[in-house]
């Protein structure tokens, strides 16, 4: 009996360009195949950004997808240069990190509140003249709405645990004993 093992790892020469599966979250030609798969399912897949029905407008708009990018983009650039400005030393890559990634976890699941007001900044035209959007003012308030304060408490929890290990690393290279 000649039985073939199935074989799970092909795959498709678009899959291979993809460095980040979030990179396709904003991606207009997988967005269109993800919406055909949808409708050929007869539903919603539920993968990526889970925006409810306002996904549906927003992926029909490709300009307001692609301020979208834009604002997550500049809201990256912000929260980098927020807590550059907290002088955190070392522990500031691992907090800008964490910010990044819980700003992304936000955006993707985003409250009726939040996404309301992200849906307010992606109508304002004057924000995406650039290639950041450069009104500090209004990133930091969407910074402030979309960073809660365990968010925040997370984000420093990690940077002082990253910094307690650089520390005990010193002490047990340099064998400085108490």
């Amino acid at each position: 009996m000649n039985q073939q093992k199935p074989q799970y790892n092909q795959s498709t020469p678009d899959q291979d360009n993809v460095k980040n599966p979030m990179d396709l979250l904003f991606d207009e030609e997988w967005f269109r195949k993800a919406i055909e798969a949808e409708d050929k399912v007869g539903g919603n897949i539920g993968a990526g950004l889970d925006w409810g029905s306002a996904f549906g407008e927003l992926m029909l708009n490709l300009e307001l997808l692609g301020r979208l990018k834009t604002l997550r983009i500049s809201l990256n650039r912000e929260v980098r240069l927020l807590l550059n400005d907290w002088n955190l030393g070392t522990a500031t890559t691992i907090a800008v990190k964490t910010a990044k990634e819980k700003l992304l976890q936000r955006l993707r699941l985003p409250t009726p509140d939040v996404r309301e007001r992200i849906l307010a900044i992606l109508e304002m035209d004057e924000l995406y003249c650039e290639e950041f959007i450069c009104d500090r003012q209004i990133l930091r308030e969407l910074l402030g709405v979309l960073l809660t304060q365990v968010d925040w408490e997370t984000i420093a929890a990690v940077a002082a645990d990253s910094l307690k290990a650089q520390i005990m690393q010193q002490v047990s290279v340099e064998k400085i004993s108490a």
